[in-house]
């Protein structure tokens, strides 16, 4: 059974490569305070306790902060531990690792047009990159729900995340709780699949017993 259940799932997997893949997307929702997850997705990254299993930053340099300073300004209603990057860091960017996504999102504060983000496919590929000079006006106001927004980043099909690199050239790109959900492993696509193959034979029966009655 286990057989043909990873059978089946690379048998999804071929056909989901198959239909073509389409880029990566985002969208975003104004903050002040941090908006909610995405449907699925769950907290992995905080700042203020460990990550989650399977994320960690893995190279760069990633800075922590409270409130507001000199050097970085908290998200808007964020009264906790964030991360950011900057100009002043030797690099300045910071790259997290992350299992095979199938979206994660994030709230990025008071965002400038300088602040870029990578988004990382298979083999640390690049899918595309979001600078802040898509989430106009990106002028770095620091209280303001339209330059503090929760990212929702989507894989298109045939596709997984893999990670994310925040990148600045100047004073600086914060960011806090990063949230993400997994890509559901084969046998559990061989097993949604079956389901929906059982359904079917299901309905078959019973349109077939209405017609014979």
């Amino acid at each position: 059974m286990r057989t043909n259940l990873a059978k089946l799932g690379v048998a999804v997997a071929a056909m989901l490569a198959a239909s073509g893949a389409n880029a990566v997307s985002f969208t975003s929702a104004a903050g002040a305070p941090d908006p909610a997850f995405a449907a699925g997705e769950t907290a992995v990254v905080t700042f203020d306790a460990p990550n989650a299993a399977g994320y960690s930053f893995t190279a760069g340099t990633i800075g922590t902060a409270t409130g507001t300073s000199g050097a970085a300004a908290a998200p808007a209603g964020d009264a906790t531990t964030y991360g950011y990057v900057s100009s002043s860091f030797a690099p300045n960017f910071a790259t997290l690792s992350t299992p095979g996504l199938r979206s994660i999102s994030f709230y990025w504060g008071s965002i400038d047009a300088y602040n870029e983000v990578d988004v990382l496919g298979a083999g640390g590929s690049l899918l595309t990159t979001i600078g802040g000079s898509a989430l106009p006006p990106a002028n770095g106001d620091q209280g303001d729900a339209i330059t503090n927004r929760r990212i929702y980043i989507t894989a298109g099909v045939g596709e997984t995340i893999t990670g994310l690199t925040f990148r600045s050239t100047g004073v600086a790109f914060e960011f806090d709780t990063i949230a993400a959900a997994a890509v559901p492993e084969p046998q559990t696509w061989a097993m949604l699949i079956a389901g929906f193959g059982f359904v079917g034979i299901a309905a078959r029966r019973r349109r077939a017993r209405y017609v014979t009655a």
